[in-house]
């Protein structure tokens, strides 16, 4: 990659500064004599590239001095850094999988050495590590990133990206659409582990507490060979919180403790964690209990049956040796057990069966997984195993109208069990990843008195992806696998398919300040489950056909002094998805098209940043506009999307002041159905404060405006017999959270 002529008298400077044995030259820009203590966080830009270069492009804008040998970072990359952070956070993610590591020094400089034994190894699952550039990433998000928003949702986590849209006001009915893919269209991994969890249409597909993560990644459309299969639309990735996430880097042990109240529903959340480390070993534990009312909407009315009824937990524990790897052992638990409306996902039906206004959801999601990894940045052996076991349990208790003196229990369970074995070669020709992976998945109806009701689906693959940089400025990511399924039917009919995947994904870097991007896929995903509560003992599944999908995307992205601004246009056309329902044909498909572009522009500065996304993005169903009913699993009408956003930090306080808004256009798209979706705009502020340093304080509140509005993503607002539920009106909320 060439460099302006400043970076390059800079690079010179350094390498003469090391050729002489000199200590403390510095990597540094103008505002070297300003630095801010190396505790204090800053936000970054850095595209990815080699790594002498983001090191060159992080000491610019930090005023860092890092002395060492160029040599340690020849032939080596980075894959950049985005987001806000300390310099010690910044220096682990920039180095994250190089085998090197930066120690600071007592004048508050930092040298640059390889890794040593004695210390932890580089986080490669926080971000992308060496072997993962030139992966399509519609958004990654580390821990910085998601702690500084402090999500009470996967709404919250997610609100200042146009392009993913979240449907549903409470955290049980909440379904995440990418670039206008519906989440159960993606591969979906926690710690790396499978999700299958489509039980029931009227409640959430992946219940997620986001204060658990470290990181959230996204590749809309274009997914790699290894990232799983079935990536019809893309993958979506959570990574949850470990130890060293939590501990300062001169820590062993710590906790905290953290409270809310939300004045609208009286919502009150309590969690609270204990983590430490001692030789090699690392422990964490993690509660969070919400609780509360219904919420008012905008108008002012009670949304009944809404009431947070959430308990969420992470129990993990490890062992790390820079020689042998890292050994980690996680169970997560997330339920939301409450009265909810009888369809979860919107207020009522004008018409149809009678039924009751509520019925108890309890719905809970469980995830156990075993992760090794060894990952040197270097050689033909960095393996890496995850063995994981993934289930989703919803019962449904109700009273039937007809016999008020009973109840009626039904029960979805969806599982997974998966195993996935890989291993990085770093050759001089590519970083090249290959392995196997196998899944065992299985949806299960229960009713009382009734024999179970089951489909399942073994799949086992092969794959292997390439990351190569060429000539400084081209990265590309280019894979292929193979997969072989058998499905089983609730007849218990055995069907056998088989299929091949391709990925290509390329970005040439025109300088040091633009960049183009383009990527294919063509993906092959078997045949899908049909979700629990609609399964039938009578169905004949003798026409059943694989479903494929085909995605494209080209974008660009410019970025100069703290200044960027990015443009995508994709194309995710889905053949052959099945599309069941409980009287009809299981083996029934429909082709979906979703088509859009999105744009950005924004500022990252010293003290903070600000950002306007905005998304355009169109959704068939065999050539006719989807709706929220035929898209369901697939798609949603979305339409025009823009968020506005920005945050101001003033550390002589220290004070950080932040807003968003979220506008939604009119969209008649969808009005042949009854209504147009109606536009919106909210608006949401807060002021974080640490008056000391382990006390936080948040003042929040959202929806300024009181809005009365139906979140675009959530279902029903185009039809006139439909009640869809409103999102919550007017909320202040004060935070506080202790670190020991």
């Amino acid at each position: 990659m060439s460099h302006s002529a400043p970076t390059r008298r800079r690079l010179r400077a350094l390498a003469l500064g090391v050729a002489l044995g000199l200590g403390g030259v510095p990597f540094t820009g103008a505002t070297a004599q300003t630095t801010p203590p190396g505790s204090e966080q800053q936000q970054y830009d850095i595209p990815p590239g080699p790594l002498n270069t983001v090191l060159t492009r992080f000491a610019e804008r930090s005023g860092t001095f890092i002395a060492g040998d160029l040599r340690l970072t020849a032939d080596k990359h980075s894959d950049g850094l985005r987001g806000r952070f300390s310099r010690e956070e910044a220096l682990d993610r920039i180095l994250a999988g190089s085998g090197l590591m930066a120690e600071r020094q007592d004048d508050g400089s930092y040298t640059l050495k390889a890794a040593s034994t004695s210390t932890r190894l580089a986080p490669v699952t926080v971000t992308a590590p060496t072997h993962q550039r030139g992966r399509p990433r519609t958004l990654d998000y580390d821990r910085a990133t998601i702690e500084a928003q402090r999500p009470q949702d996967i709404k919250d986590l997610f609100k200042k990206e146009a392009s993913v849209a979240v449907g549903g006001p409470i955290a049980m009915n909440q379904k995440v659409y990418v670039r206008g893919v519906e989440e159960t269209a993606m591969v979906v991994t926690v710690d790396g582990a499978r999700q299958n969890n489509k039980v029931f249409h009227h409640n959430a597909t992946n219940l997620i507490d986001p204060s658990l993560l470290k990181a959230a990644r996204a590749s809309a459309g274009v997914a790699a060979a290894d990232a799983g299969p079935g990536a019809l639309g893309g993958s979506l990735a959570y990574e949850t919180v470990d130890a060293a996430d939590l501990l300062a880097p001169d820590d062993n042990a710590g906790a905290f403790l953290d409270g809310r109240y939300a004045s609208n529903g009286d919502t009150r959340s309590v969690a609270g964690a204990a983590f430490g480390r001692a030789g090699g070993f690392e422990g964490l534990g993690y509660i969070k209990h919400t609780d509360g009312n219904d919420y008012e909407d905008g108008n002012g009315d009670t949304a009944r049956f809404t009431a947070p009824g959430l308990i969420s937990g992470l129990v993990k524990v490890a062992y790390e040796d820079a020689g042998a790897g890292r050994f980690e052992l996680s169970h997560e638990v997330v339920n939301d057990d409450a009265a909810r409306p009888y369809r979860a996902n919107f207020a009522g039906l004008d018409g149809g069966r009678p039924v009751p206004d509520s019925r108890v959801y309890d719905l809970t999601r469980r995830n156990t997984v075993f992760n090794y990894q060894r990952d040197t940045g270097q050689g033909y052996w960095n393996p890496a195993v995850t063995l994981a076991h993934n289930e989703t349990e919803l019962d449904t208790r109700e009273v039937p109208l007809s016999a008020p003196d009973t109840q009626v229990v039904y029960t979805g369970i969806t599982e997974s069990v998966s195993a996935t074995l890989k291993n990085v070669a770093h050759t001089r020709f590519a970083n090249i990843t290959f392995g196997l992976d196998h899944y065992d998945d299985s949806a299960i109806f229960r009713e009382a008195g009734s024999a179970d009701l089951e489909e399942a689906a073994r799949n086992t693959g092969v794959f292997v992806q390439f990351r190569q940089d060429l000539w400084e400025r081209l990265e590309l990511s280019y894979g292929a696998r193979y997969d072989d399924q058998t499905f089983t039917g609730t007849d218990d009919s055995h069907h056998d398919d088989e299929g091949v995947s391709s990925n290509v994904f390329g970005e040439f870097h025109v300088n040091d300040h633009l960049s183009l991007n383009a990527g294919y896929t063509d993906v092959w995903a078997g045949t899908a489950l049909a979700e629990n509560y609609i399964l039938n003992g009578a169905w004949d599944y003798a026409n059943l056909e694989p479903v494929r999908a085909h995605n494209r995307t080209v974008g660009l992205h410019v970025h100069r002094g703290g200044f960027f601004a990015e443009a995508n246009r994709f194309r995710t056309a889905i053949a052959n998805a099945r599309v069941p329902s409980y009287s009809g044909d299981p083996a029934a498909v429909a082709d979906f098209d979703i088509d859009g572009y999105d744009l950005a522009v924004g500022y990252m500065g010293r003290l903070g940043e600000v950002s306007v996304k905005y998304a355009n993005i169109d959704s068939e169903k065999d050539g006719d506009p989807a709706t929220s009913y035929d898209g369901n699993y697939f798609t949603a009408p979305l339409g025009e999307l823009i968020t506005v956003s920005g945050v101001f930090a003033m550390p002589r306080w220290p004070l950080e002041l932040g807003a968003s808004a979220e506008i939604a256009l009119d969209n008649d798209d969808v009005e042949s159905s009854g209504a147009k979706q109606q536009g919106y705009t909210v608006v949401d502020i807060y002021a974080e404060y640490r008056p000391v340093p382990p006390l936080t304080l948040r003042l929040s509140v959202d929806n300024l405006n009181d809005e009365d509005y139906v979140d675009r993503a959530s279902y029903g607002q185009e039809f006139l017999d439909v009640s869809p539920l409103l999102e919550p009106g007017r909320s202040i909320a004060l935070q506080a959270r202790y670190d020991f």
